[in-house]
C-alpha cells in the first residue's frame, strides 16, 4: 500500500514539473533585481544575451593618491610619503636613515621610481651620487612592496620620469661629465644617453602619448623648457625667457605644459600650450611655488609652496584658483606628484 502511494505521488510530481517545464518560466537563480532566465516564455533577446546583473552593485572609484618628499624622517631625513588627495591616509613609504627623494608614479599606479642617497656614507641630498629605485605600491592598502635598485650610482643620478608604457625610465645624469638626459629600462638594461650638450640638461617629463620629452636646459644661455622626439633628435626651445623656467610636466591630454618659472621675479607655476604659446600664470602668489603635477582629469593641480610660512602640498582647483592645504605638516613637504 505504501510503495502503490509512493508510486503515484511520484508519477503526479514528475507530471507537474513536465508542465511547469513546457509552459512557464522557471527561475533557477535569484539575484535582488535581477533573474537569470532557464527557459520558457518570455524569450530571452534575440541576441542571446543575458540581462546584465546590475541592480544593487557598486564599483567603488579608484584611490587617488598623492607622492612627496617629506622632511619626516626620524633622522630629519628626506623620505617618500603618500596620502589621499584629501589629505588623509598619510604613510611613510620608505622610513629609511637616508634622504629619499623625487618620486613619480608608473603609468599604472603600481610602483613608484624615486631617489635614494642609501648607497652613499652621508646619505644626504647633495653630499653623494643619487640612485634611482623602483618601489611596488598597492593602491588599495596604501603600503609599499618590493624594492628594486635601478641604477649603479656611477653618476649622480635624479629625476625620473616614466615612458606612458611603463617599460622605460628616463633621468638626468652627470655621469657623462655634465648632466644630461639618459634612459634605461626598468630592468635595467639598455642604458642610453638622449642628449649632449654644453649646457646642462634636467628635468625630464616624458608626454602621455610617447612621443616626445620636455626638459629644462641651459644650451641656448638661460634655463628655458624644450622639448624633443623621445629618441633625443629634434630639440626645441618652447620658452626663450630670461627668467629661469624648469621643472615641465605635460598635461594628461598632451596639450599643455605646467612649468615653474622666475619670469615676475618670484617662483610662480605657469601653464602653456604644448607649443610654448600662451603662457599664463596659475598661481599669482606672493610666495614661492615649486613643482607642480596635474591630477588625472586635468582639472587640479598639486604643487608645493611656502605660503603658510613652511612648505606644504596644495591642490589647486584650475577653474576656481582655490588653494587646499591638504598636507598640514611642520616638517618641509616638497616635490609632489599625483597618482594615475
Amino acid at each position: 500500500m505504501n510503495q502503490t502511494r509512493r508510486t503515484i505521488l511520484t508519477g503526479l510530481l514528475l507530471g507537474a514539473l513536465l508542465v511547469l517545464a513546457a509552459g512557464s518560466t522557471l527561475l533557477v537563480r535569484h539575484v535582488p533585481g535581477a533573474a537569470r532566465l532557464f527557459r520558457g516564455d518570455p524569450a530571452p533577446p534575440s541576441s542571446g544575451a543575458l540581462p546584465p546583473v546590475t541592480a544593487g552593485l557598486s564599483i567603488a572609484p579608484r584611490t587617488e593618491w598623492l607622492a612627496f618628499e617629506s622632511q619626516r624622517g626620524r633622522l630629519n631625513d628626506y623620505e617618500i610619503v603618500v596620502m589621499t588627495t584629501d589629505g588623509s591616509r598619510v604613510t611613510n613609504l620608505t622610513q629609511s636613515w637616508a634622504d629619499d627623494v623625487s618620486p613619480v608614479w608608473s603609468p599604472d599606479g603600481l610602483r613608484i621610481a624615486f631617489v635614494s642617497l642609501r648607497d652613499t656614507p652621508a646619505g644626504k641630498w647633495g653630499m653623494g651620487p643619487g640612485s634611482i629605485y623602483l618601489m611596488d605600491f598597492d593602491p588599495t592598502a596604501g603600503r609599499a612592496g618590493g624594492l628594486f635598485r635601478l641604477t649603479d650610482g656611477t653618476g649622480d643620478d635624479g629625476w625620473p620620469t616614466w615612458s606612458p608604457d611603463g617599460q622605460w625610465i628616463v633621468f638626468e645624469s652627470d655621469r657623462g661629465g655634465d648632466r644630461e638626459i639618459w634612459r634605461i629600462r626598468v630592468d635595467g638594461s639598455d642604458l642610453t644617453r638622449l642628449t649632449n650638450s654644453p649646457g646642462e640638461d634636467r628635468h625630464p617629463d616624458w608626454a602621455p602619448d610617447g612621443t616626445h620629452i620636455a626638459f629644462t636646459s641651459e644650451r641656448g644661455g638661460d634655463k628655458d623648457i624644450w622639448v624633443m622626439a623621445a629618441d633625443g633628435s629634434n630639440p626645441v626651445n618652447l620658452t626663450h625667457s630670461a627668467g629661469r623656467d624648469r621643472y615641465p610636466a605635460w598635461s594628461p591630454d598632451g596639450r599643455k605644459l605646467a612649468f615653474n618659472t622666475l619670469r615676475d621675479g618670484n617662483q610662480e607655476i605657469y601653464i602653456m600650450n604644448a607649443d610654448g604659446s600662451e603662457p599664463w600664470n596659475v598661481t599669482r602668489s606672493p610666495s614661492i611655488e615649486g613643482l607642480a603635477d596635474w591630477s588625472p582629469d586635468g582639472q587640479r593641480m598639486v604643487l608645493y609652496s611656502d605660503l603658510e610660512d613652511n612648505k606644504e602640498i596644495y591642490v589647486v582647483d584650475l577653474a576656481t584658483g582655490r588653494w587646499t592645504n591638504v598636507s598640514r605638516d611642520p616638517a618641509s613637504d616638497e616635490f609632489c606628484t599625483w597618482s594615475p
